[in-house]
Order: C-alpha cells, then structure tokens, then sequence
C-alpha cells in the first residue's frame, strides 16, 4: 500500500483524495441502476478523477480548513459520488457554449456564467392575459 501512495503522490495525486475519491465513485457505480459493467467502471473512474482533481478547488472555494483530512476526505467522497454528473455536465455546458461562443463580460465566476449561459429571451404577455395585481389581507391585533 506503502507503494501505492508513493507513486500516487509522484504523479502529484493526494493519495487520500485518490482513496475517498473511489470509495464515493464506487458507491455511486453500486447504487446507479441499469447500468452494464462497463458503464460502471468507466463512471467510477470519472468520479475518482474528479475527486482527485476537484476536491482541493473546492476546499479551497468554501473556505473549508483543508489540514482537516476528515474535511477533505468527506469532500473528496461527495465529488466522487457525483463526479461524473459534474463531467457531464461540463462536457454539456461547452457543447452548448461551443455552438454561440461568448467570451465573459467581467472575470469573475459571474462572468463564466454570463457566458456560458444564453440570456433569457423576454417574455411578452399580451395586457388582457396578465392576471390581476392581488393584494394579501393584512391581519390586524384583537384587542383585548
């Protein structure tokens, strides 16, 4: 094992982010129904290297305290549960932007946003199909 975490850590991969990293993409692969054995195993891959690569931006993002293994340990399992939806996701997202790039107005995590998603076209509601302003009953005290 000694072995193992030795060439893990001259690849540059935390050993620890590598194991919860499996342990959460394996939970994943067992509870993911309909899946063949493949689909399985490439999944929990996905899920290892997300939580392999992933786990120390996010610790980083959420102000977490990243010398407290069990911290980084829990991260590292959440991200391998859904490593792989966050790949396809992204993998989603640069499709869409792919086909009306934009670059981002500002940079900054808005920006991105901004950028990769379109803006929301406006919705125009004839005045004889907008429902009437309501006003909420105010409750007054009894008095007493």
């Amino acid at each position: 094992m000694r072995d193992l975490s030795t060439y893990l850590e001259s690849l540059g991969i935390n050993p620890t982010y590598f194991a919860a990293g499996v342990a959460g993409a394996s939970v994943h692969a067992i509870i993911s129904e309909g899946k063949t054995k493949w689909e399985a195993i490439s999944g929990a891959l996905v899920g290892t290297l997300c939580a392999i690569y992933l786990t120390p931006l996010v610790v980083g993002w959420m102000g977490l305290d990243g010398s407290q293994v069990s911290t980084t340990n829990a991260v590292a399992f959440g991200i391998g549960i859904i490593g792989l939806r966050l790949a396809e996701g992204a993998v989603r997202m640069a499709t869409d932007w792919s086909k009306k790039p934009r670059l981002p107005s500002e940079a900054s995590l808005k920006g991105l946003a901004d950028a990769v998603n379109p803006p929301a076209a406006p919705i125009d509601i004839p005045e004889e199909e907008k429902p009437e302003s309501v006003k909420a009953p105010v409750r007054r005290k009894r008095r007493s």
